[in-house]
């Protein structure tokens, strides 16, 4: 039964002077509390001052934010900060920086905050940005802002100085000293709204720049006061300047404008905004509240209509005049691209995607396509799926194989789930208009069976590579990933669009051929591709692909010695380009190991997230016999990639064969903490599992890994493990089970055999089951003695111990010798030359031939259970051989 196998926490202070008893410069080095270490005065104002300081109960930096009172005015705004502050504290959000405490000090309070490194938006203000950018700092602002509503906190105080973009473009909100909550409220409605008291009112609470109407004249503040606000921060984004206030304009001059004034209309400012961006932006600034957006699901459902209607790649011309003249063109031309995105963007509206996130790039489907376009959208696809597998270096991401998802012939999100173990699949689906090329890309979350985001890509036909672009910047943004920029003419090694063409058309024909015909087509679209552009090395290389499968197809080594020409010259063209020292490693590999191992390792260095690379560089050295530099192979991915279930398989392997089953065992269980839905994790755990005798853990895990998938292989070690714990009729349904995934051997007919063997009153059955094994494994050893054939000395030595179950002892001993005499040093000849033995009477040899099997590596937990050996117990020596043998060596099973 075999092996089947966390920004600086700023605050604009109102007033720039301090009071002479309270200056800054006498915090440093303080020990506030006898638990925070004042490090670095972040800002400072007439209510107080913020800290760095170091939590040194925690051994975490914090911000401190001490405010004072002293009078009554001061008192009264402590008052309400301090509860405010209580109530914020109660948020948690990955896009709020969190309160960790709020302490009453007598005159003083003191916020305890997350202190969050980075710079605040305000330094992204000064010019328009990108309208790109926007899209995406836009987005996070209102989910930032969205959290503390869902929370039931009004912020109120929103300005791009609480606006924090951490290193990762990642926004955080800050300081929600003013955050409002409606009292004893516990419903949706009327926990979002609250109206402010007299002595609240007195006291302008926020910036006045930022604060809407109602709350200058101390009306009733819900989530709309906080969208005007973010209607401001946008406004400022998208112009370059505020649209109430410009230097040294006085607070009554400010009021008057956000009370009675209009802002010029954005498209007048940045002529890049389109008409319903700034309807939208507009709509947020209405002076009565009840124009405004209701909450902040509206704005992002409006954004999300403003974002298909506007160009996806267009560049603000403010923004343009900044680059270089050579950029300039290329950007020009991508605008021209004109690549639209329809749907709804980014999924504001759909769920989160998950932390971990193993993603399958599906075949690409192209309906009424020719078969042209049908392989150029395969093309595509496999391209666009390398451009995401280096994204692998981000923590968090992984990428499942596209070529076994092709050979698996994976169709849908839940196949994807069920053969790769993909918790998101990207399905395309690609056309040729009249007009242009269409991509249609949906992010399927592959448990539930549902769309979480989707987006459209267009693109003129004479701007290919614009639009290959536009399919990777959105199916990059779909799967929660910062694009990678790189011009499309570099990243696909051809400059021309009609090579281009070839290119990708005969890398679609060389991933579907399986025939010769079909390897020679593939071969004549490359040989175009490199006609056209003689110095692309990418064609080059993707031609010795396609030469080394029409030699792999027909045998002929006359394609061999082609392949490894167009390989050497693809690598002569462009020795920085890894896909061609990927293909010369896999066309020298044929011949010479080592030549192999020097250009892996070449196209690993250039390309650390090649996960087919990687694994192929491991084996090249296994070939040479360097097993360490194998494993050191495994390992260094691991270092780099620690969050990929990929190379713990390799490890686990590994280890396998090395006999180290405790570390193999390991590594399969790191290996399913990353890839918790992947079958095979599973079912080989469960196999090692099954060997160490540790049923009770194997069952378990066998019953996993078949409800995920089940396998040929998962069903017949689930059966071993009930046979060895005396589970028979678990052990025969599994056995049957077996049988429906995958060609039923005569090993599979004995296993079942010896099931019904050993339960009472199923002899009959046995003998039908024995007498399909013995049909099986003569058709199979007939088979093996043809030329070009290797004869297995496993198989007679089988069929031996079960003829004497069926009488036939003369039978049984022919087999044996047969099977003894082409390889004696076999352990599992040996078992069987055992149990053979035994059965014939010659119980002493049949336990000399079970210690040699056990000194060889036959498992000893299996003696010990299973129920093959019950009448061996009695005897002196095979209890010996239990208490004597070591479980370490168990690395043999039938």
């Amino acid at each position: 039964m075999g092996l089947r196998g966390m920004v600086r926490g700023r605050v604009d202070m109102s007033d720039s002077s301090d009071p002479p008893s309270h200056r800054p410069a006498d915090s440093l080095g303080q020990v506030l509390l006898q638990r925070y270490r004042v490090e670095k005065i972040l800002g400072s104002g007439g209510m107080g001052e913020v800290l760095l300081a170091q939590d040194l109960l925690l051994h975490r930096s914090v911000a401190l934010k001490r405010l004072r009172s002293g009078d009554q005015e001061g008192g009264t705004r402590r008052s309400i900060i301090l509860r405010e502050a209580r109530r914020a504290s109660r948020i948690s959000d990955r896009r709020i920086a969190a309160i960790y405490d709020v302490l009453d000090l007598g005159d003083d309070v003191l916020i305890v905050m997350e202190y969050v490194e980075g710079s605040t938006l305000r330094a992204r203000i000064g010019q328009p940005i990108p309208l790109e950018t926007f899209w995406n700092l836009s987005r996070q602002c209102i989910e930032a802002v969205s959290a503390a509503h869902n929370h039931g906190v009004i912020h109120r105080d929103i300005k791009p100085e609480n606006l924090m973009v951490t290193a990762g473009d990642e926004i955080k909100i800050l300081d929600f000293g003013l955050a409002k909550r409606a009292e004893g409220a516990d419903d949706r409605a009327a926990m979002i709204s609250s109206t402010t008291t007299r002595a609240e009112a007195d006291i302008i609470a926020g910036t006045p720049h930022y604060m809407a109407p109602e709350a200058h004249y101390g009306g009733r503040i819900d989530e709309r006061t906080d969208i005007f606000a973010v209607g401001v921060v946008f406004y400022e984004l998208l112009s370059g300047r505020h649209p109430f206030a410009e230097p040294n304009v006085t607070y009554d001059v400010v009021l008057n404008r956000i009370m009675n004034t209009v802002p010029t209309p954005l498209p007048d400012v940045n002529p890049a905004v389109g008409p319903e961006l700034s309807g939208l932006i507009t709509r947020m600034l209405a002076k009565d509240p009840a124009q405004r957006f209701a909450s902040c699901a509206e704005v992002m459902e409006e954004m999300s209509r403003a974002r298909a209607a506007t160009p996806s790649l267009a560049l603000l011309p403010d923004v343009r005049r900044h680059v270089s003249a050579r950029m300039t063109v290329a950007i020009s031309a991508i605008a021209l691209a004109a690549i639209s995105a329809a749907g709804a963007w980014w999924g504001w509206l759909a769920p989160r995607l998950p932390s971990s996130r193993l993603l399958a790039v599906l075949a690409p489907t192209s309906p009424g396509a020719d078969e042209d376009f049908a392989h150029f959208a395969l093309g595509s696809v496999d391209l666009l799926n390398a451009r995401l597998q280096k994204h692998q270096d981000q923590p968090g991401f992984q990428l499942a194989s596209f070529q076994e998802g092709l050979d698996e012939n994976v169709g849908s999100a839940s196949d994807a789930r069920r053969i790769l173990g993909a918790n998101l699949a990207l399905s395309t689906i690609l056309e040729q208009r009249r007009d242009g090329f269409r991509a249609r890309l949906e992010l399927w979350d592959t448990a539930r069976g549902r769309v979480l985001r989707a987006q459209t890509v267009e693109a003129p036909l004479s701007q290919p590579f614009e639009f290959l672009n536009g399919v990777y910047l959105r199916s990059a943004g779909l799967a929660g990933l910062a694009p990678r920029e790189r011009s499309p003419a570099s990243e696909y090694g051809v400059r021309g669009a009609g090579t281009l063409r070839f290119l990708l058309q005969g890398i679609g024909r060389v991933r579907r051929a399986e025939t010769e015909a079909q390897a020679r087509r593939a071969v004549e679209e490359l040989e175009l591709a490199c006609r056209t552009e003689p110095e692309a090395a990418s064609a080059r290389a993707w031609l010795a692909n396609a030469e080394l499968k029409t030699f792999t197809l027909a045998g002929d080594s006359a394609w061999l010695a082609r392949a490894e020409a167009s390989a050497r010259e693809g690598v002569a063209l462009d020795s920085n380009r890894a896909e061609a020292h990927r293909f010369l490693a896999m066309v020298v590999g044929k011949k010479d190991s080592h030549a192999a191992v020097e250009e892996l390792r070449r196209t690993c260095a250039l390309n650390p997230t090649d996960d087919d690379a990687c694994l192929r560089l491991g084996r090249a050295y296994a070939r040479i016999g360097e097993r360490q530099k194998e494993r050191d192979v495994y390992l260094g991915a691991i270092a780099r990639r620690p969050h990929c279930w990929q190379p713990y398989w390799w490890l686990a392997t590994w280890y396998r064969r090395e006999g180290n089953f405790d570390a193999s065992i390991a590594a399969y269980e790191q290996m399913i903490r990353r890839a918790p839905d992947l079958d095979k994790g599973y079912s080989n755990l469960g196999a090692l599992l099954v060997l160490r005798g540790d049923y009770g853990r194997a069952i378990d895990t066998l019953r996993r890994a078949v409800s995920l998938r089940p396998t040929k292989a998962a069903f017949d070690n689930l059966g071993t493990a009930y046979f060895n714990s005396g589970r028979l009729a678990e052990s025969i349904d599994a056995y049957n089970q077996s049988f429906q995934f995958g060609f039923a051997s005569y090993e599979s007919w004995l296993n079942l055999g010896e099931a019904y063997y050993w339960l009472r009153g199923r002899k009959d059955q046995a003998s039908e089951a024995y007498a399909q094994a013995i049909r099986l494994g003569r058709e199979e050893t007939l088979t093996r003695s043809l030329p070009g054939h290797s004869f297995d000395a496993v198989i007679p030595a089988n069929l031996a111990t079960v003829f004497p179950k069926l009488g036939q002892p003369d039978s049984a001993r022919a087999y044996l010798r047969r099977a003894l005499d082409a390889d004696s040093t076999n352990s599992m000849v040996q078992y069987c030359a055992a149990l053979t033995c035994w059965q014939l009477e010659e119980k002493p040899r049949g336990l000399a031939w079970l210690e040699r099997s056990v000194r060889g590596g036959y498992p000893i937990a299996w003696l010990r259970d299973s129920p093959v050996f019950h009448a061996w117990r009695s005897e002196p020596r095979f209890q010996a051989l239990i208490a004597d043998a070591s479980p370490q060596n168990t690395n043999a099973a039938r």
